[in-house]
């Protein structure tokens, strides 16, 4: 691949995933990209760029081979610390006259992330009612969490919620493993029933002008996804957000991302920010 195709295909995926490609990445792009020309029979680079602009479904599998999907249970801990102590208390307190909250997973991989969320949810419910009742585990609310992601590869594993059990057992302790996952014919950790029908796993792109949301959200997790983002990119995810959390919702960013001289949100803990 000339560096001058690289940089096509950087415009290209920019232009539509809003993803910053730089310089550095050519080598990461040319080695996963061997297996999307295999598998289209296709014999130069060249060719399958001209095949991404006319075919929508290899351009999605395109960007699944090309982004990283880094995570894992509890990942930042202090985050969901934070939301099981002070938000959610606060949340459940303020709201109980339509008993519902909606929290988004923006970026949520494999998984991972949306599922610590509700572990953490009904962690915090069982401290305030002493138990499960897994007919109502959430004991009268209407609790929804969104996840999405641009990658459908990513979005398919999240929807299986199968987990490895080497992985797992060294992330989560086995009283989580317990009450949260059953061990399938292979060994791995599957993650219950009543978890999963908390979530929605939906493809998204941010570089979407609009995003199709009808309620507002209370709180939104964005972690480590805006680092692949320009400050243009950035600009437009955050004002989607702001416009899209609910009045004093509250926003979860990465250990590496920060607003400083944003006036949409104002700092209220460790990359945790809160709609002004």
């Amino acid at each position: 691949m000339s560096d001058d195709l690289f940089q096509r295909f950087a415009r290209l995926i920019y232009d539509v995933a809003g993803i910053q490609l730089s310089g550095q990445k050519k080598t990461l792009v040319v080695t996963r990209l061997q297996k999307r020309l295999r598998d289209q029979g296709l014999s130069s680079y060249e060719a399958y760029f001209r095949h991404i602009k006319e075919d929508d479904s290899e351009f999605v599998l395109m960007l699944n081979s090309i982004t990283t999907n880094t995570t894992k249970f509890f990942r930042e801990n202090h985050h969901f610390e934070f939301l099981k102590n002070t938000l959610l208390p606060h949340l459940l307190q303020h709201k109980r006259a339509n008993r519902e909250i909606r929290i988004w997973s923006a970026g949520c991989s494999t998984g991972e992330e949306p599922y610590t969320i509700a572990i953490s949810l009904f962690e915090k419910l069982k401290t305030l009612t002493g138990g499960y009742d897994l007919n109502d585990p959430c004991r009268g609310w209407d609790i929804k969490i969104l996840a999405t992601d641009i990658s459908t590869k990513v979005l398919g594993m999240a929807q299986g919620g199968t987990y490895a059990a080497d992985t797992l057992q060294g992330d989560l302790p086995e009283p989580v493993l317990k009450t949260y996952f059953n061990r399938n014919g292979t060994g791995n950790y599957v993650v219950k029933d009543f978890v999963k029908q908390l979530i929605r796993f939906r493809r998204l792109n941010f570089k979407e002008q609009s995003y199709p949301f009808k309620k507002s959200f209370d709180l939104i997790f964005c972690r480590n996804v805006m680092i692949y983002f320009d400050e243009t990119m950035k600009q437009h995810v955050l004002t989607r957000f702001h416009q899209h959390l609910a009045p004093h919702g509250h926003l979860f960013l990465g250990h590496s991302e920060t607003m400083f001289g944003n006036k949409l949100f104002s700092p209220v803990h460790i990359t945790v920010y809160r709609k002004q």
